[in-house]
């Protein structure tokens, strides 16, 4: 967490206004280096960021609620990997539950799988891409994408559920 903090207060001294691609995976930082990168992406740190991964970092569904508003915003951003970071349905509900018309509105690819969503979490998911939310999301399950929402608690009909939805808007 503290290197994170360190790593945050950095982005706010112009260090990274044209970055694009930003991989912080494996760093074993919780909520409290979250929040450091939620701080730095509410200042406009980065700007350009399209492509972001947290993967195996131990989140949990405070680290997600403090990135939830700023990763909303993020107007280029079009690659989320939050896989294994110990969120549950909190968390989804941070990230999805009411989403604002231009929330999220260039993400296509977005990975969750290997954390602790139940059937709620899946249906927070649902209930967004039935609003018409996340207009740009793919529901990719070629072979190397196959991690969208792959094992997490939530039964199959669950997972079903949001791929069904998905399925439906791009007809």
């Amino acid at each position: 967490d503290a290197g994170m903090q360190v790593v945050c207060e950095g982005f706010g001294h112009g260090a990274a206004p044209s970055l694009q691609w930003l991989v912080l995976g494996f760093n074993n930082f919780g909520p409290v280096g979250a929040a450091a990168l939620a701080a730095a992406l509410r200042r406009g740190a980065l700007p350009k960021l399209s492509w972001l991964s947290l993967m195996n970092n131990p989140l949990g569904n405070q680290g997600v609620a403090a990135l939830a508003a700023p990763l909303r915003k993020l107007p280029a951003l079009m690659e989320l990997r939050l896989l294994n970071n110990n969120i549950g349905d909190e968390g989804v509900a941070s990230l999805f539950a009411n989403l604002g018309k231009d929330d999220f509105k260039a993400l296509k690819t977005l990975w969750l799988a290997y954390n602790q969503i139940t059937d709620a979490g899946m249906t927070t998911l649902v209930a967004a891409l039935d609003a018409g939310r996340l207009p740009r999301l793919l529901n990719d399950q070629d072979d190397d994408k196959k991690f969208f929402l792959k094992q997490n608690r939530a039964s199959a009909s669950a997972v079903q559920a949001v791929e069904d939805a998905l399925a439906k808007r791009s007809q």
